[in-house]
């Protein structure tokens, strides 16, 4: 599948930690090589941030035969729009990932049993990975598995796709991500669209922050608002926008206006956003739970927004500049 989407691929197996690492699980007999305790994700969550902000990173080569590391080799992703994170433990990478808004999508392939069963073990004594004893005994283990396994990844956040939805749905967030990354156009006119965002603000421990937040399969995190309805001023908008995304009720005269701008929009490829935006100093409920089509927020620095999450044109280019101004 990741093959045929035309992506680089990070290999999560690379990540295993060596057969001498005191604590490993085992099973069957063997390091039980299919428990996540084998397994590294500190430090495949900081290879995919590097990839994801640096375009390289360096990762490890792994031996399976071996099971240890055998050195390392420089991954680099060029200009492609995403990458696909692939492995059995990729479930364990879904919450800091989705924290740090550079969660696309998180997929498991949905195969009948005996058909991943064969493949594996295909691959497995072709790759002479363990003996063709082991390889079967635990082939049999984990074909019992695989549905328990299906269950547990679906309820950690993973959508079971077939193949070639799969492929299609890859193909999809790569035309989506491509346009919202590249902040470029193409030969046509972009089309504009007028929206509307509202900037809270809270006195966070390193100075004053403003409430971001991400839509449900994008990566960049924006301020609260949307598009304008027929016949809406924009901060009739904005009330709107606000009960449907965080549930708080504004009144228009909450909202202090901090300016008109226009950006490349983040989510929408062609396309200039041109926005007017408010500043509101209404208190934010927390814990906060968004609602509708968001799915993450995250407080912002504004005077240092850092480099933990991709944060949207307009914010970057126009709201963050404004409010230090202010």
């Amino acid at each position: 599948m990741s093959h045929r989407a035309g992506l680089p691929v990070l290999g999560l197996d690379e990540f295993y930690r060596d057969h001498d690492d005191p604590g490993l699980p085992r099973r069957f007999g063997i390091v039980d090589w299919d428990d996540p305790a084998s397994w590294n994700a500190g430090a495949a969550l900081e290879a995919l941030t590097s990839l994801a902000h640096d375009g390289s990173a360096e990762v490890p080569e792994y031996s399976i035969s071996a099971s240890r590391r055998i050195g390392t080799a420089r991954l680099l992703t060029g200009d492609a729009p995403l990458i696909i994170a692939e492995g059995i433990f990729a479930a364990e990478l879904i919450a800091p990932l989705a924290a740090t808004g550079l969660l696309a999508d998180a997929i498991v392939l949905h195969r009948p049993t005996p058909v991943v069963f064969a493949l594996r073990l295909l691959r497995d004594l072709r790759q002479h990975r363990k003996p063709p004893l082991t390889l079967l005994r635990r082939g049999w283990g984990l074909a019992r598995d695989q549905r328990s396994d299906l269950e547990r990844w679906i309820r950690a956040g993973m959508r079971p796709e077939g193949l070639r939805a799969g492929i299609d749905r890859l193909r999809q967030l790569t035309a989506l991500t491509e346009a919202e990354a590249s902040h470029r156009f193409g030969p046509q006119e972009p089309d504009l669209l007028r929206i509307t965002a509202v900037c809270f603000l809270r006195r966070g421990p390193e100075g004053e922050e403003v409430l971001a937040v991400r839509k449900r399969g994008t990566g960049s995190y924006m301020q609260v608002g949307g598009k304008l309805e027929p016949g809406e001023t924009a901060a009739e908008a904005a009330v709107r926008e606000v009960a449907e995304e965080i549930g708080l009720q504004l009144d228009p005269s909450d909202l202090e206006p901090l300016g008109d701008f226009e950006a490349v929009a983040a989510n929408e490829p062609n396309t200039l956003v041109r926005s007017a935006v408010f500043v509101c100093r209404a208190t934010v409920p927390e814990p906060l739970d968004v609602l509708a089509e968001l799915e993450d927020h995250r407080w912002v620095r504004v005077a240092d927004p850092g480099s933990g999450a991709r944060l949207a044109p307009l914010m970057v280019q126009h709201i963050l500049p404004a409010l230090r101004d202010r």
